[in-house]
């Protein structure tokens, strides 16, 4: 709260908006204190009396007025008659907040003269004592009102957000049947519906439950447009795949997000209630005395424009609602520029600091140095020689997707096999849809529920698939990390770099301090290659560059002691002097911490630079497989990767001297799949018995792999 007065500081309209209301509520909430008299107490001879408060001899006075005339009930001033007001003075004994024997009030005064402090209505009553009491139903039906249309908004515009479908047409049809109609028109229809003859508080609670009901429609569309729109960010995919409970999905990741669109509808929507109320207390179908609403004064005291020339005073509740429509509509601006996580408001305070130790720091973790950045001959045929840490064995994905009105099978991936060593890295290459994203994430289980998985995956020696997502959560982060071609997507708006590492500490420890979490993280970003990374760790992602998101990518991955990351497009996003650093990264972790990388990219030339073995897919299929210096150095054999090779632009190439090649045609539609070849509608060297069968991946030389009859 210290923060957001010190930002309101900065915002004067918002600051006397805030206290104005603050004020408003004290006063409705302890009324009988501050109201000199009760709200049906009647001056029968004082009728639409003037206000009669006057400092006279140094004293705040009630002054004498007499009436000049019945009829028009004209009234003058009596000279020297006055009688004095008293503070904090015995009057009309009530119960404060209904519960404590109370006497004494605000202000009062002898009984010789009442104090009108904004004057009397037509059957003598003290108007401001009236605003006082009348506050109570205008002011809380606002809020009564928009937290139950609110509630039914968030419920009813998550849900069809979130599930679509039949619950989306569902919910959607509603609205679109409560909005077809006005609202004013919809709510007058419905309280003209009910019995006229209710008591106080029967007229109270239909009110709230009609405007509640007419209120809700709009806010659940926009709600469910937003819901909709954020489900597909990659934060609440991850929270899915861990099967976290859609309510706790949309409480947690989901709505903090549509916080400030909430907070700008809740301060719309109580002064917009208050002046419904106001307009059907106005019209007779709202509250009608003896109690007393805002609504129901001016309905009673503004009856004629010259009731308002002779008496303006009258107007007096017209003030106070159009103060309190402004102030909340003012407030409401102000909260949502604090609350809006793209907006920086002021200053974060590094809260992290606190847990900063006094000493050097905490040391990145002792790791095993190597003399060069490339791992040696010796060393990687002696990791082939090792078991390997994983194998795939004829792994097939296939989708569940609806085109139209009918299920078609797209068939993502075809019998892909191949094993990964201890240290060794492999390079994945393809154009989009080749099924590279789709292989990898069937490693540790992230493919979406329409997916369909068949063949093997052996991590260590253990199958993977089939395996309740509770054991597979052993292997996710702590053993096999995966980084992603746009980092920005990666985390939580709301989330700032600190609580993220925490996060992930406790998936490994629960028992983790939030001290040790940073001593922890701070090493990790230092080892990744940002500095300062204890004060760094209170900032949000948006106060990061691409680049630095993807260093912190790659410290969360290795945060739980990955032995195998899988980096998808890690440096896609990225300019090329920043791919260059985090390439080089990712070899130095290699070298220091011997962990496997399987690297994937749409550059052969950049996988080369980083891969022992490149593997080519299209289609769901290898096409090659090879030692990265034999692909990149001319020794490539199928077509498909001769193609990708020349597609590639050569360093010191002139645009007027070698014209850049293409590869023709489309990449393969995976739900129609060719026959044979999928590369062969594109291929200048394709013959018929390429489109008989798919040809099977043979040896090609040492360590060298093909598909292809030629």
């Amino acid at each position: 709260m210290k923060k957001f007065l010190a930002y309101l500081k900065g915002r004067p309209l918002g600051m006397v908006s805030l206290v104005l209301l603050v004020i408003l509520y004290i006063l409705m909430i302890f009324a009988e204190f501050f109201a000199p008299y009760a709200p049906t107490a009647s001056f029968g001879e004082m009728t639409y009396h003037p206000p009669n408060a006057r400092f006279y001899q140094g004293k705040l006075q009630a002054q004498e007025f007499r009436v000049t005339s019945t009829v028009s009930w004209n009234y003058v001033r009596i000279r020297g008659s006055y009688d004095e007001i008293r503070f904090f003075a015995k009057g009309a004994p009530y119960k404060l907040m209904g519960l404590i024997p109370m006497s004494r009030h605000l202000f009062t005064t002898s009984g010789r003269h009442p104090v009108f402090l904004m004057g009397a209505d037509n059957l003598g009553r003290d108007i401001f004592s009236r605003i006082l009491y009348g506050s109570r139903i205008s002011l809380t039906i606002g809020f009564v009102a928009t937290a139950i249309s609110l509630v039914l908004a968030v419920l009813f515009g998550g849900l069809s957000g979130y599930f679509g479908g039949a619950a989306d047409w569902s919910i959607m049809r509603l609205c679109e049947f409560f909005m077809l109609i006005p609202g004013l028109y919809l709510i007058l229809f419905l309280r003209s519906l009910l019995s006229s003859k209710m008591d106080t508080g029967q007229a109270y609670m239909m009110i709230t439950i009609i405007l509640s009901l007419v209120g809700w429609p709009g806010s659940a569309r926009t709600i469910r447009g937003m819901v909709h729109a954020i489900k597909r960010e990659e934060f609440v995919m991850n929270s899915q795949l861990e099967m976290i409970p859609p309510g706790a999905i949309i409480a947690r990741d989901i709505l903090p997000q549509i916080a400030s669109l909430l907070i700008v509808s809740i301060a719309l929507s109580i002064p917009g209630f208050i002046m419904t109320e106001t307009t059907l207390s106005y019209l007779g179908l709202g509250i009608v005395d003896p109690a007393v609403s805002w609504g129901s004064m001016i309905k009673r005291d503004i009856s004629t424009l010259s009731n308002l020339r002779n008496y303006p005073w009258l107007l007096t509740p017209v003030w106070f609602l159009l103060g309190v429509t402004l102030a909340f509509n003012f407030l409401g601006d102000c909260l949502r520029d604090y609350y809006d996580p793209y907006h920086t408001v002021f200053r974060a305070f590094n809260f992290f600091n606190l847990f900063k130790k006094t000493g050097a720091g905490a040391k990145a973790p002792e790791t095993e140095q190597a003399g060069s950045a490339e791992a040696p001959e010796a060393e990687t045929k002696a990791l082939a020689r090792e078991a390997p840490l994983l194998e795939l064995k004829e792994l097939g994905v296939t989708f569940s997707v609806l085109r139209g009105r009918t299920r078609v099978a797209v068939h993502a991936v075809r019998g892909v096999s191949f094993s990964l060593g201890k240290g060794e890295v492999l390079g994945i290459v393809g154009e989009s849809g080749s099924g590279k994203s789709v292989t990898t994430q069937a490693v540790p289980g992230l493919l979406p529920g329409n997916a369909a998985v068949s063949g093997s995956v052996l991590y260590e020696g253990k199958e993977l698939l089939g395996l309740p997502v509770g054991v597979l959560r052993e292997y996710r982060g702590k053993k096999i990390g995966m980084i992603f071609q746009e980092p920005g997507r990666s985390y939580d708006p709301l989330q700032n770099i600190g609580s993220v590492f925490f996060e992930t500490f406790r998936n490994s420890d629960p028992a983790i301090t939030r001290r040790a979490a940073m001593d922890k993280a701070e090493a990790l970003l230092k080892e990744t290659g940002l500095d300062s990374g204890m004060e760094r760790l209170s900032n949000f992602p948006h106060q990061f560059s691409g680049g630095q998101l993807q260093r912190i990518g790659i410290a969360l991955a290795l945060a739980q002691g990955c032995e195998l990351l899988i980096a998808d497009e890690p440096t896609t996003a990225l300019d090329v002097t920043i791919q260059k650093q985090i390439l080089e990264l990712l070899k130095t972790l290699r070298r220091t911490r011997r962990i496997s990388i399987i690297f994937i990219s749409h550059d052969i030339d950049l996988v080369a630079d980083i891969s022992d073995r490149i593997m080519v897919m299209y289609g769901g299929l290898i096409m090659e497989t090879g030692a990265s210096a034999t692909i990149a150095s001319g020794g490539a054999l199928h077509p498909y990767t001769k193609a990708l090779l020349a597609a590639s632009p050569a360093f010191g190439s002139h645009y007027s001297e070698t014209r850049l090649q293409v590869i023709p045609g489309r990449v393969a539609d995976p739900a129609s799949p060719e026959p044979g070849c999928p590369f062969a509608p594109r291929c200048s060297l394709a013959q018929e018995t390429c489109r008989l069968g798919i040809p099977p991946l043979k040896p090609a030389g040492e360590g060298h792999e093909l598909r292809c009859v030629l």
